[in-house]
């Protein structure tokens, strides 16, 4: 007989978020005098991963999933940025989040009266102070306190990254997905699906679509939504999460874990290279995992 542990592992993604929900519905709620806001925050940070976790595992799953796999990007900074602020005392992490919200909404007015005096000068629109505010001053000297003097008044993401341990995750995931949201040739030709592997050439008609290469995007927001997730509950959010969830929790990782291979930023595919096959694959596995079992 399969015990509970066993039925879990055996669980969809889907169906072990749809337990999980009832945790995030919960978490979701707060006041800013109960939770203070740093509280708010990280449960709003909790919601925007989870909810996009959800969307990125719909079966059948969203239409057009190369348009939403900028996302990841944002999610993977939020993680980055309470892990960061986790490790900092409470009032200073309250004070970083004050000055942070004042400072995007001076550069968001500031961009926004530019755009519309070019594009729409006879629009009204929300204008910057005549009297210039000190939020970045102050902004840079909580980031001298903190040991960061670069040329931002903030640490950067990739300062924050390598203070918490997490560079390896943005810097992988910050090349993946700038594509999307920067120009690059190399998305915008992969789009072109045509011809045939014996007979491709500068005579090939190709067909460009964000359709091509969509169960691609599938997997790929799948796998690094829920990782993301998981590094989220594992890491600043792990003091929010009720002991009885902490099976849903490991029951995520395991499915995680299982397939033999993550989508990758760069494909054999793509690239017309003969990758290794799954027989191989599971050989390179075990090899990894066998020094672990030892207690190596």
């Amino acid at each position: 007989m399969d015990t509970e542990a066993d039925s879990a592992e055996k669980a969809s993604a889907r169906s072990i978020l749809n337990e999980l929900s009832t945790v995030v519905d919960h978490l979701a709620r707060a006041t800013i005098k109960e939770k203070g806001i740093f509280g708010c925050a990280l449960r709003a940070c909790i919601a925007k991963s989870f909810e996009f976790t959800l969307l990125a595992h719909q079966d059948p799953p969203p239409p057009h999933g190369f348009f939403i796999t900028a996302t990841l990007r944002g999610i993977c900074e939020d993680l980055i940025a309470f892990s960061f602020l986790n490790d900092l005392a409470e009032t200073d992490r309250v004070e970083a989040l004050h000055l942070l919200m004042s400072a995007n909404l001076a550069e968001g007015v500031s961009a926004q009266s530019a755009f519309f005096n070019a594009m729409r000068p006879w629009q009204p629109v929300v204008q910057p102070p005549k009297v210039k505010n000190d939020t970045e001053k102050k902004l840079r000297a909580l980031s001298a306190k903190l040991g960061w003097s670069g040329r931002q008044a903030w640490p950067s993401v990739w300062h924050m990254a390598k203070a918490t341990n997490l560079h390896d995750l943005y810097k992988y995931l910050y090349s993946a997905t700038s594509k999307w949201v920067h120009f690059s040739p190399q998305i915008l030709l992969r789009m072109g699906w045509g011809g045939t592997p014996a007979d491709v050439g500068d005579h090939t008609e190709w067909v460009f679509s964000t359709k091509n290469f969509s169960q691609y995007y599938v997997e790929f927001n799948r796998t690094y939504s829920l990782l993301l997730l998981l590094r989220l509950f594992r890491g600043p959010a792990a003091s929010l999460l009720p002991n009885d969830a902490t099976k849903l929790i490991d029951a995520l990782e395991d499915f995680l874990d299982e397939p033999l291979r993550w989508p990758e930023a760069v494909t054999y595919e793509e690239l017309n290279i003969d990758g290794p096959k799954s027989f191989m694959r599971i050989l390179l596995r075990a090899a990894h995992e066998a020094p672990k079992e030892n207690g190596e």
